[in-house]
């Protein structure tokens, strides 16, 4: 028995389901019933019904859940009283989208550093997928990700910049022409270049036409850069986050908002069942502060 398959083991309770589990955790399904089912042969028990459609606990498997998550909660509090112990400097790890320039974020790390400089801060700029699972898994203490990219059950989050879902036009299409907001039915018959599937962007927009009733035409998907070059050659039109701007600005294009409007709020997020490091808190605290006062001027 390892502490990752008590982890697994506790999510897919909480989860309900091994389908949920695996989403939240960021790990394949099958991976995650491998793990289970080592866990039951090492107990020579089985914790789990898999006769029914929810994951729901055997008479053996109600009695190991409290059991599992008291020592999974001992486990991340012994760890955490061992850090005063350490003899390397404290250390932060923090992961983020790439996304620190055009909200003016890069600043506050600096500022931190010299605040604090025998705190070791390790950056990561990695893509979605990644960003969440190295929250969940525990390798960034900390992330940088659009709110609404964050599961709101187990992460808490903090706003630190604001920003919106805007439409991307040839300068000369008619929609550019409209001094008025643009509704998503008026975009029913556009091609679209949305961006890759895999982020949160792309599903968002697809829950937006989904709301909406309607069938989008998408002609395909693509990074920023080569959605806003397809953009500005009329290949299509697209929907970004509009402070994308502030770095990939091109004159062949326009830009407007939606009607009604959709926000993308930025947050630093955490796990919230896990004790923050005083390295970690110590960086929240600054960090949010530094946010405030930049609003405030």
């Amino acid at each position: 028995m390892n502490f990752d398959q008590l982890q697994y083991f506790i999510a897919v309770v909480e989860n309900d389901t091994f389908f949920d589990a695996a989403d939240t955790l960021h790990i394949s399904q099958s991976a995650l019933s491998k793990q289970i089912m080592r866990l039951e042969r090492e107990l020579d028990i089985q914790l789990f019904d898999r006769s029914k459609r929810k994951a729901s606990l055997t008479k053996a498997g109600k009695t190991f859940f409290p059991e599992a998550v008291s020592l999974y909660q001992h486990y991340e509090n012994m760890l955490s009283k061992m850090e005063i112990y350490q003899s390397i400097p404290k250390s932060l790890r923090i992961g983020t989208l790439p996304i620190l320039t055009q909200y003016e974020l890069t600043p506050i790390f600096r500022a931190f550093k010299i605040k604090y400089p025998d705190l070791s801060i390790l950056l990561e700029e990695v893509e979605e997928p990644d960003l969440l699972r190295g929250l969940t898994n525990g390798k960034y203490d900390i992330v940088i990700a659009r709110d609404h990219m964050i599961p709101a059950k187990k992460y808490k989050t903090y706003p630190i910049a604001e920003d919106e879902l805007a439409l991307l036009l040839p300068t000369e299409h008619p929609l550019s022409q409209q001094d008025h907001s643009v509704s998503l039915a008026e975009l029913s018959k556009e091609r679209l270049i949305l961006m890759n599937p895999y982020t949160s962007i792309y599903q968002l927009c697809m829950e937006l036409f989904e709301k909406s009733d309607i069938k989008p035409n998408i002609i395909r998907t693509a990074r920023t850069e080569s959605i806003i070059s397809a953009v500005s050659v009329k290949e299509g039109i697209s929907l970004l986050p509009k402070s994308n701007f502030k770095i990939f600005h091109h004159e062949n294009i326009s830009i407007r908002s939606l009607d009604p409007p959709v926000t993308l709020p930025v947050v630093l997020a955490l796990d919230q069942r896990k004790k923050l490091s005083k390295a970690a808190s110590l960086f929240l605290s600054f960090f949010i502060k530094s946010v405030t006062d930049l609003t405030r001027k």
